[in-house]
Order: C-alpha cells, then structure tokens, then sequence
C-alpha cells in the first residue's frame, strides 16, 4: 500500500516557484521527483520545461556526416553539442546502419579485401 506524505500545497508551490527544482523538493519530502511533479500539478502550479530541449538534428545531416563523410560519433557529438548516445539514438531512429569498420568491405561489394 502506498504511504501518504503530506506536502502541503503553500511551502511546496513557494519552494518551487522560487526557483527549487522537483529532485530538491523530493529530496526534502523523502519522496520521488514525479511524486512532487503531480502534487505541484494539483496545486495548480504549471511546471517550468525541462532543463534540457530535444536535440533537432536532421536524418539527411546526420546521414552525410556519418555516412558520406564519415565522422565519429564522438564528433558528430561534439559539433551539435550532445553526447554520443544521443547521436546513436537519431542514428538508430532513423534506421541508419552501422557503417563498417575503416578498411573493412561492405557486404556485396566486390570480392575479398586484399591487405598489403
């Protein structure tokens, strides 16, 4: 059963709009960011954006870099400002392939690399 916490709507909704974040609230409340996101939402409060915007990178950018001119991730990463499990992620959803290792031949291309 879960337990009930009073967090009473007025020290909660000052705290908040005077700039604390949800995790600091929940830290002082003994209780979970979201816990302390839905009770701001009944007390009428309107949350502030999260800290972080969506990363807006297009599929064709991402495509040439990675692709066509073939950038590391960690690049790719560092030139929109992100990590590189964010670029992965883009990568993934717009269902680019891995590209092949420097040097390896890409399957149904010609016969076997000769190394010399």
């Amino acid at each position: 059963m879960p337990r009930n916490i009073l967090l009473p709507c007025d020290q909660l909704c000052s705290a908040y709009l005077a700039g604390q974040s949800t995790t600091i609230l929940a830290r002082r409340y003994s209780c979970s960011p979201t816990t302390i996101s839905k009770k701001l939402r009944l007390c009428g409060i309107t949350l502030r954006l999260s800290r972080f915007a969506p990363a807006q990178i297009e599929e064709a950018t991402l495509r040439r870099l990675y692709l066509g001119e073939r950038w590391p991730i960690a690049a790719i990463a560092a030139h929109f400002g992100v990590s590189a499990s964010t670029i992965g992620n883009h990568r993934r959803r717009y269902g680019i392939p891995i590209r092949p290792k420097h040097g390896e031949r890409e399957k149904g291309r010609g016969g076997e690399g000769v190394k010399g």
